[in-house]
């Protein structure tokens, strides 16, 4: 059994100690449980809407992107930033209305705002569907992440099997509260490991970001600008406007929408969270840094998958 085994655990019951301490003097309701009593100040509101859109994407997905399509990914930066513009506006007032007319859930919205409880359960329907490969992929790359950083010592099964355990348990016992906590530690981590990476990679392999990239653009030029075919300029305008219209019509970040306890935590997140995402560059760096380290590695069809 090797150290990174006990500093996994450790991390882990943490996590799930502070998450469910996180419920201590708080009242038993649903809108507590569900939206955290609606009093979401800015730093949480921040961390919750950042762990949904900031997940093991950015260390698994985008790093196999970036490896095989190479500045394509960076539509991911683009419609997040673009969505915020976006969401500066709308957000607030989806708070307002929901906060008016106590509503706990996105179904319970659309209902309400469109007097139809049939358009309600579409909703929820629709909802339930699109999580599900969301929840698949998460699961997947977190069970990648901790076989890896274990040295295979926790295989990819058990690792997913724990860490859904934890989830159930914290998220039943402590709502929002416990997972805005656990998104705090997740984020701040995954920021700290990914800036070390993006930066200390290509210094110890290529001398630096500089002349790593003018070995990736000796090596591979494509990956350096948008292809004619494939991920051309027309699917990086389409997807990005596509995934602009969507940024906040997923049922988990639209909840922390009715968490926020003014418009003001909401406009200024909406202001933080494109500088948050420019944490995406390291996960490029890293790409291109494999991209001359170990140039015989699959990208986004094989095994760099869109994890």
């Amino acid at each position: 059994m090797n150290a990174s085994i006990f500093v996994i655990l450790g991390f882990l019951l943490i996590s799930i100690y502070w998450a469910i301490g996180a419920s201590k003097g708080q009242q038993k309701s649903i809108e507590q449980w569900a939206l955290g009593g609606r009093g979401m100040g800015t730093i949480i509101t921040f961390f919750l809407l950042a762990g949904e859109f900031f997940t093991t994407f950015s260390l698994t997905g985008l790093v196999g992107l970036g490896y095989n399509s190479g500045v394509s990914a960076m539509y991911f930066m683009t419609y997040i930033t673009l969505g915020c513009v976006v969401g500066f506006w709308l957000l607030p007032a989806i708070r307002r209305y929901g906060s008016k007319h106590n509503l706990i859930s996105q179904s319970d919205f659309y209902a309400k705002k469109y007097d139809s409880p049939l358009l309600g359960r579409l909703v929820t329907l629709v909802g339930v569907v699109s999580m599900i490969p969301l929840m698949i992929i998460s699961l997947k790359g977190l069970g990648i992440l901790v076989s890896v950083a274990s040295y295979g010592s926790i295989s990819p099964t058990m690792a997913i099997w724990i860490g859904t355990i934890a989830v159930v348990i914290y998220t039943m016992l402590s709502g929002l509260h416990g997972s805005s906590r656990v998104a705090l530690i997740k984020d701040v981590l995954t920021f700290r490991i990914l800036m070390f990476l993006g930066i200390y990679l290509p210094y110890h392999y290529h001398g630096g970001i500089s002349s790593m990239l003018q070995g990736v653009s000796a090596v591979k030029p494509q990956l350096l600008t948008l292809p004619g075919v494939g991920m051309s300029v027309t699917w990086f305008i389409s997807t990005v406007v596509l995934s602009t219209v969507g940024f906040f019509m997923w049922p988990n970040a639209f909840l922390s929408t009715f968490s926020a306890k003014s418009d003001k935590a909401l406009r200024r997140n909406s202001m933080m969270l494109p500088l948050y995402s420019l944490m995406q560059l390291f996960s490029i760096m890293v790409a291109f840094t494999a991209v001359l380290s170990i140039p015989g590695l699959k990208g986004a069809e094989g095994d760099l998958g869109l994890i």
